[in-house]
């Protein structure tokens, strides 16, 4: 997957900080009981890591965004697992990217939850409040996702009813409003140079719809 997103960029669109989203592509050094100890990263980030380059793919932004759903650093450690679960089941090396993990994600979320030590489902604390299983988050996490082809290819920032998406074939995977396309940075540019609304909609395109949801996600 070609790499579109830093760390900077990623957290607006998952909803996370930019700490914790480098923190979860990279890993962690930090001193514990006075011992250095390196947290590994959750997700392997598919370009470089120098400064000013752009380490995160779509389908690093896929995984993020199904992390970004936890606050229970267990359930979090064990995405990785059972996602590695996951395509080996499916035989997809990236399973994120298939509508059969759509399809049978949270499926296979269970029986992996149900083949650890301790058995059974797999319950954690979610973002929203409340419990919810590991295979109720993936059917949550896909709901967002286009498929075409069998291959992800959008995804539907917050949810679908907010107008703004990624999509690969389009910006360069860079958020868009989704009936007119219009990027997001470019509304939230003219937006702080002082541009009222009904002038964005002239200049861009845009409607008021669009607009406001794209404003709200920049100043996310």
């Amino acid at each position: 997957m070609t790499p579109r997103y830093t760390f900077s960029q990623a957290a607006l669109l998952v909803g996370r900080r930019p700490d914790t989203i480098r923190r979860w592509s990279v890993g962690n050094p930090r001193s514990y009981q006075g011992q250095s100890v390196f947290d590994k990263p959750l997700i392997e980030a598919d370009g470089v890591r120098h400064d000013g380059q752009l380490p995160l793919s779509f389908l690093n932004l896929l995984e993020l965004q199904m992390l970004s759903r936890y606050r229970d650093d267990a359930a979090l450690q064990a995405i990785r697992p059972a996602l590695e679960y996951a395509a080996e089941a499916l035989d997809q090396a990236r399973p994120l990217l298939s509508v059969d993990f759509h399809v049978h994600g949270g499926e296979l979320f269970t029986r992996f939850a149900a083949s650890r030590a301790s058995g059974g489902e797999l319950v954690v604390n979610a973002t929203r409040g409340g419990q919810v299983t590991l295979a109720e988050v993936v059917a949550e996490a896909t709901s967002n996702i286009d498929y075409d082809e069998g291959t992800a290819y959008r995804l539907w920032l917050r949810s679908r009813r907010v107008p703004v998406f990624v999509d690969t074939r389009v910006a360069s995977g860079q958020p868009i409003t989704s009936e007119t396309g219009v990027r997001i940075d470019a509304i939230d540019t003219r937006h702080r140079e002082g541009y009222r609304d009904e002038e964005i909609a002239y200049d861009t395109g845009a409607n008021q719809e669009e607009i406001t949801a794209a404003l709200e996600l920049a100043a996310a």
